[in-house]
């Protein structure tokens, strides 16, 4: 889906500077009239509310300067703060906005604002609605909107499913006009053709490429407040004290492990999987059918000692690699966990789904719930948990960070970039830890999920998107059909085929050369690429991930001599798969 919406982007590197004071939006004052009083603001939102409401004002497109409302005595009244956060990396502060018309939101319509610690402005990014010729009052409830899902796609709903609707004004991507539209969202209601198997490509693509998720399905929908036409729909899911305690034990890989658990009182000899420290608590779901909705098991996994041994390889694994990926976003992220206001990060072994495959074999991880669930295969004789796998771990929990930042939409464009940054943190973060130089990306595994595909080849490859016949530039970049709606049949607007191609991007940053010396160091491109990713929009395209990363970079480089040639590079690695 193209966003219908209007874009908007400010950086102040366009005047040469690193950011711009509030003043220097001030006309200069007549010859010997005194001058005002310096601005001062008391509040990063009011700060931040200025400058849109300045930038707005000198925008030459009257749906742009239609959003300051002069004769209301607030600024852009009609944006509303969703979060504000610290950006260490680049010693900033973000500021998210949501953009409503009459107290209704405008569906995918955000605005951040970047500051300085003296709330001088750095840049500004949004997708951005003008006022919507449409009617505030609905002619269609909120039950009979329902209801018009439930005929679409042949679920059956309870009544409480769409208690939480609300409505927002949305504007399809025909260029035709502006709806009015109840949005549902996690309703447990697959659009027609979404679950089968036969319509959706042979490699299998939803989840993390192992097929489809085994997982009840859920969907957000946008319904037509008069006329009940469903308008837009996507999935929701991409697609006693405690005594610290070093503990090991013996992964999928037959490898030792060291981690960290939690001795048990009264005996002060059992461990249990739960890291104090780190919030991250792992649990034995014990083959439990997740079609059946189980609980989570009163404890984490226990041994009897500090030293697991061989009892439970898919525990062992599922907590280290939880922990890697966890402290690459702590240290060279910054980011204090998933959610980046230190949320437990749980994770679930031995999960298996019948309405998917025959227990005790799951050919799938994912995220879903807010935590982490592990199938396992066959191998040599034995369960294998694809908690083995670190990329495949490191992509799927970012699809949290993503849900708790961004929140891109899973569809389309959007939901591409999501698949993306999540292989993107996953290659990355496999190769720090697993690398024989994590400095030298000549020396780094490039394959997503090695021998995950029945003919033994990987998932995909980041380095080379059609060896596993993917594409690596925009000239095969695979569109919906007219009309055709996101759903599983067509893989919710083929992410997963679409994603390789900004793969391909960030491996030219990954590699990029210039006289023999990399342009970018591997922490650089972790910075560009996440922070990047977090000052998109939900319904972000690629041009403007690539105006992100820019941004990014503009701010990341400031003091360094080489700042313009960076810059130049990050345009350079997108231009090369069509993407400017």
């Amino acid at each position: 889906m193209m966003s219908q919406l209007q874009g908007f982007h400010y950086h102040a590197g366009r005047e040469g500077a690193q950011a711009r004071s509030a003043e220097s939006f001030r006309s200069e004052p007549p010859a010997g009239a005194p001058d005002a009083p310096a601005l001062a603001f008391t509040s990063n939102e009011a700060a931040a509310r200025y400058y849109l409401d300045q930038l707005f004002q000198q925008d030459g497109r009257p749906a742009i300067r239609s959003l300051v409302e002069p004769e209301l005595p607030e600024r852009v009244p009609g944006f509303v703060v969703d979060s504000e956060r610290e950006v260490p990396a680049l010693g900033t502060r973000t500021l998210r906005f949501s953009q409503t018309y009459r107290d209704i939101p405008i569906f995918g319509a955000s605005a951040l604002v970047e500051l300085t610690a003296s709330r001088e402005l750095v840049s500004v990014n949004g997708q951005l609605g003008e006022a919507p010729e449409a009617s505030p009052v609905e002619s269609l409830s909120r039950p009979e909107a329902l209801e018009r899902v439930a005929v679409f796609t042949g679920a059956e709903l309870p009544a409480d499913a769409g208690v939480g609707a609300r409505l927002n004004f949305y504007k399809k991507d025909d260029g035709g006009s502006w709806h009015l539209a109840w949005f549902f969202t996690e309703l447990p209601a697959e659009p027609p053709g979404a679950g089968d198997p036969g319509t959706a490509p042979d490699e299998g693509l939803l989840g993390h490429g192992l097929g489809r998720r085994p997982v009840p399905p859920s969907y957000n929908y946008l319904v037509d407040a008069h006329n009940g036409e469903i308008l837009f729909c996507y999935s929701a899911a991409p697609t006693a004290l405690a005594v610290p305690a070093r503990c090991k034990g013996i992964d999928e890989d037959e490898e030792e492990q060291t981690f960290f658990g939690e001795l048990v009182a009264p005996d002060g000899t059992t461990c249990r999987l739960n890291d104090p420290r780190r919030m991250v608590r792992t649990y034995d779901l014990k083959f439990a059918d997740i079609d059946n909705n189980p609980r989570d098991p009163d404890f984490p996994v226990e041994a009897a000692s500090s030293d697991y041994g061989t009892t439970n390889r898919a525990a062992v694994s599922a907590h280290a690699n939880a922990s890697r990926v966890l402290d690459f976003y702590n240290v060279v992220l910054q980011r204090n966990g998933i959610d980046d206001q230190g949320m437990d990060l749980i994770s679930l072994v031995n999960v298996t789904a019948s309405s998917m495959q025959a227990p005790p074999v799951l050919l799938n991880a994912f995220w879903f719930r807010h935590r982490m669930w592990y199938g396992q295969i066959q191998k040599n004789g034995r369960l294998v948990s694809l908690s083995r796998f670190l990329d495949v771990i490191a992509h799927e929990l970012t699809h949290g960070v993503i849900e708790t930042t961004s929140n891109l939409v899973y569809a389309t464009q959007s939901g591409a970039l999501n698949e993306s940054f999540a292989d993107i943190a996953g290659v990355i973060i496999k190769n720090w830890y697993e690398a024989p130089d994590r400095a030298d990306v000549s020396t780094w595994d490039w394959e997503i999920g090695p021998g995950l595909r029945p003919d033994g080849r990987p998932l995909r490859n980041f380095a080379d998107p059609s060896r596993t016949g993917h594409p690596k530039h925009m000239d095969n970049f695979r569109h919906l059909r007219p009309g055709e709606l996101p759903s599983g049949a067509n893989d919710q607007g083929w992410v997963h085929f679409n994603s390789n191609i900004h793969n391909k991007a960030v491996h030219n940053l990954l590699t990029m050369e210039n006289n023999g010396v990399r342009v970018f160091t591997v922490e650089d491109v972790a910075v560009l690429t996440h922070l990047g990713m977090a000052r998109l929009t939900p319904l972000a395209t690629f041009p403007e991930a690539l105006q992100a990363l820019v941004d990014v970079g503009q701010t990341y480089f400031g003091g360094d001599a080489q700042k313009q040639e960076k810059v130049d590079s990050i345009r350079t690695a997108y231009q090369l798969v069509g993407i400017a």
